[in-house]
């Protein structure tokens, strides 16, 4: 691990990491702001709103944790490299798998798939 964070050479690809989480990071917060311009014109129940939340955080805690890697590779502070890829992996895999868990219950149909579906079976 030492002999990786005292490449001579570090600092491109640390860049190039770190560039990514942020491209990965702005992204997530683009995805959010499109869903709630566009949940201001179509009803979104609870559930949708765990998705968006949930493809949004994974999005940017990935992002972040790459930026994380990156300055921590750049600097030479094995800590922060090795908590960053730890965080990351972590939320990567928790949210995953919490955005599967809803999808699955959308697919068995034990959750609604939208407010207007809500709507239409709430009426006699």
């Amino acid at each position: 691990m030492t002999e990786l964070l005292a490449l001579p050479w570090r600092a491109y690809p640390a860049a190039a990491l770190a560039l990514c989480g942020a491209a990965l990071a702005a992204s997530g917060i683009g995805m959010l702001l499109r869903a709630v311009f566009a949940g201001r014109r179509t009803a979104r129940n609870g559930y949708e709103w765990a998705l968006v939340y949930l493809y949004v955080f994974r999005r940017v805690m990935v992002g972040l944790a790459l930026i994380g890697a990156g300055v921590g590779w750049a600097w030479q502070v094995p800590w922060l490299v090795a908590a960053s890829l730890c965080i990351g992996a972590g939320e990567l895999l928790e949210s995953s798998y919490d955005i599967w868990v809803l999808r699955w219950g959308q697919r068995r149909g034990l959750l609604l798939h939208s407010a207007r579906t809500a709507r239409t079976e709430a009426q006699p």
